[in-house]
């Protein structure tokens, strides 16, 4: 359990740091390049997001229960043989992939073909991220350490290289070029832990049959987490698109965070007894509602304020967008306990595949009417109510492998702590001067609040946070 927890707070740094690079970043692009140049950009990020997919082929998901079992069961040669025979699937997939898009986009010179192409590198990474391998051992200080020296160059060659509008293509190329070399620097350690390359697939019709169950998934939740921004582009402009990408973009950076709880979780689901994973889902479910509720109260709270300050008056129309995304803090993960700790750790795939075969085609029927009606809040809402169906219907599909009872004995009591920290906000007046001062104040307020309602509740999860502190205590 000690290494589990280091594991989280590996992970919860790493995610913070992403959380932070673009506090610095995000600022400075959208006033150098604008909404309607950003909306380009978040198009075009958003496709290659989509088409990643078919390069890795849902290998990280089936990777990293693989390695994950074989590491506590197998043989040295075993790990060999996960390794190589599940990459080949990737590898391959990767290539053939990267031919394709580069072909449409050379022939059919298709509409942002150029900055498509200088995107390629992403397509790259994805054939050759092999980070799944190390989730698997349960090495996420490796994984942390390697991708924050690579951000924190490309967060320096923004700032450097990217002036205008007309610098799309620079910044284009340090994001997809940094992200690339970012996968490649796993493979210098590669060598401590497998063999050579064995001339096989991996338990070829297995894992076949894998991948097409979660590739479909795969595919499904990008259609309504990454093509929702392209979809949107077809029937508005690339200001609303800009508007619809930036509204999420706090909400995301925080999700990254909480998910990363079952990031580190679902590889120790793995090997635990049925009874054991009762006991680590709810302490997780808990965990992550806690930690959703508090950071989307929080941040509907400074809403109003933080708009114009993080991104510029150009986006105020964004705000209330802004403030309703956050609702996505909450369900998202806690859908994401059910999917990925449980459903997908326990080889329940078709489980996890159902919920979000079904939102993608409620998310793409919902936004072909709405977006073409009301643009980026018609999105909003298409995406909103997706969330929410995926979220009750991953609760639903895994009923029988849980105690709903037990696991959701103090869900409530979470919501109604929120509910009362995000008036006690909304209340709280703006004195300081300075929006960013101020936003501080109210923040570490609410924070206090919540907390407080915590404890004089009694929820089990206080006898947890008690404990966090007495280990931290013991070791200082």
């Amino acid at each position: 359990m000690k290494k589990t927890f280091l594991n989280i707070v590996y992970n919860a740094v790493y995610q913070i740091f992403l959380v932070l690079v673009p506090l610095i970043t995000v600022p400075y692009l959208s006033r150098v390049l604008g909404p309607k140049t950003y909306g380009i950009y978040s198009s075009v990020n958003n496709t290659m997001q989509f088409l990643m997919v078919f390069c890795t082929l849902s290998i990280s998901y089936i990777g990293m229960r693989t390695i994950s079992r074989t590491r506590t069961y197998g043989s040295p040669q075993d790990l060999t043989d996960a390794f190589w025979g599940l990459w080949y699937f990737q590898g391959i997939a990767g290539l053939v992939t990267i031919v394709l898009v580069v072909s449409v986009c050379t022939i059919f010179r298709i509409q942002y073909w150029q900055e498509i192409l200088l995107m390629a590198p992403f397509l790259i990474s994805a054939q050759v991220d092999i980070s799944w391998f190390f989730q698997g051992l349960a090495d996420f200080g490796r994984v942390v350490l390697k991708n924050t020296a690579v951000k924190l160059v490309s967060v320096v060659l923004i700032l450097l290289w990217v002036k205008s509008p007309e610098d799309l293509w620079k910044y284009l190329l340090i994001m997809s070029i940094s992200t690339m070399i970012g996968s490649f620097v796993f493979w210098f350690d590669i060598h401590r832990y497998v063999g050579r390359p064995v001339k096989h697939f991996y338990k070829y019709q297995t894992t076949i049959k894998a991948i097409i169950t979660l590739l479909i998934p795969q595919i499904a939740t990008q259609i309504y987490t990454s093509l929702d921004k392209p979809i949107l582009g077809i029937f508005q402009n690339s200001t609303q698109v800009a508007y619809y990408d930036n509204s999420q973009r706090i909400s995301n950076m925080i999700l990254g965070v909480i998910t990363s709880i079952s990031l580190v979780i679902m590889p120790k689901m793995a090997g635990e007894s049925e009874k054991e994973q009762q006991v680590v889902l709810k302490k997780s479910l808990e965990a992550t509602v806690m930690l959703g509720t508090l950071f989307a109260v929080i941040i509907m709270a400074n809403t109003k304020q933080f708009v114009p300050f993080f991104f510029g008056k150009k986006f105020i129309p964004m705000t209330p967008l802004m403030f309703f995304f956050t609702l996505t803090i909450i369900m998202i993960p806690t859908g994401g306990v059910f999917a990925n700790q449980f459903a997908l750790a326990n080889r329940r795939d078709k489980d996890y595949a159902i919920p979000v075969i079904i939102g993608a085609f409620l998310e793409v029927g919902l936004s072909a009417f709405l977006d073409r009606y009301y643009g980026a809040a018609g999105a909003m809402i298409a995406i909103l109510v997706t969330e929410f169906i995926v979220l009750i219907l991953r609760l639903w599909i895994v009923r029988d492998g849980y105690d709903f009872k037990y696991s959701f004995q103090d869900i409530p009591k979470y919501f109604l702590i929120a509910v009362i920290t995000l008036a006690a906000g909304m209340l709280i007046p703006n004195v300081i001067p300075s929006a960013f001062f101020n936003m501080a104040f109210k923040s570490i307020v609410m924070f206090i609040l919540y907390m407080g309602l915590m404890f004089a509740m009694k929820l089990d999860f206080n006898q947890d946070i008690i404990q966090l502190f007495k280990k931290f205590l013991k070791r200082g």
